[in-house]
């Protein structure tokens, strides 16, 4: 057989052999051990949260999947669905700390772990009304709490222990922008990414849900100021404390 001859008769399996490295590593890989109690699945539709920090207290682990994939996102979805099947309703994932490490996640074939997590049942302990109390006086001291403000510097340093904490700001929204891959962590695409002015020096980047696009627009165009209802969940460069909106 000649030279020419060989090689077209190794085509096929040259291409076969592609194809396969090819599937491997865009396939998603999983392998989950379990570390707690499984509970009853959740539905395909129930949401996850994507938390990168959280308070042990207020969750139980139900164990660890290791997923293998090329894209974040997709990595992310995965564990949601494992979460689901499982009934858990929180995912965390394994945050790798130096900045080539922080590349691995977001591009190349990488095995990442992720805790699954179950919100704990808080029981609400409702104390006795006084007859004497007017319906208004119940609702502005029960139903409606008093909002709370967050400085610039608390929201750029202590945002791990502020988090899942509701707080409330005046800030100027600026323009949207696109989510950066490092802040798709959060697991917040469906959001539109906002930088909006916190005081005369700072600015924090905010995750805008869907409702309140148009809202913000308006702000954007007559720039106006708004009060803004939200919940720290990181940093973003060491510089922009990231929040999300939420929702009333």
């Amino acid at each position: 057989m000649n030279t020419t001859q060989h090689y077209n008769s190794a085509l096929p399996f040259l291409f076969l052999g592609i194809v396969l490295v090819i599937v491997t590593v865009s396939c998603t890989s999983v392998e989950f051990v379990k570390t707690g109690n499984e509970y009853t699945p959740l539905p395909p539709n129930s949401d996850v949260q994507v938390l990168l920090t959280v308070d042990k207290n207020q969750f139980d682990e139900i164990g660890i999947a290791d997923i293998g994939g090329v894209s974040l996102p997709a990595r992310i979805e995965k564990a949601k669905e494992i979460a689901r099947s499982k009934g858990g309703d929180v995912i965390v994932p394994a945050i790798m700390c130096n900045e080539e490490s922080k590349k691995r996640m977001r591009s190349g074939y990488i095995i990442q772990s992720f805790y699954i997590l179950k919100t704990r049942s808080t029981a609400i302990i409702q104390k006795p009304v006084e007859e004497t109390r007017s319906f208004t006086q119940m609702v502005e001291k029960e139903l409606l709490p008093e909002k709370r403000s967050a400085t610039f510097q608390q929201l750029l340093r202590e945002y791990p222990q502020l988090h899942g904490e509701v707080f409330t700001n005046t800030m100027q929204p600026s323009g949207f922008y696109k989510i950066p891959p490092s802040l798709l962590v959060y697991g917040l695409s469906q959001h539109k990414l906002c930088l909006m002015k916190f005081d005369e020096e700072n600015s924090a980047l905010v995750f805008i849900p869907m409702d309140k696009i148009n809202t913000i627009k308006a702000s954007i165009e007559g720039k106006k100021s708004l009060s803004i209802d939200y919940t720290p969940l990181g940093v973003y460069k060491e510089k922009y404390p990231v929040l999300k909106m939420v929702s009333q």
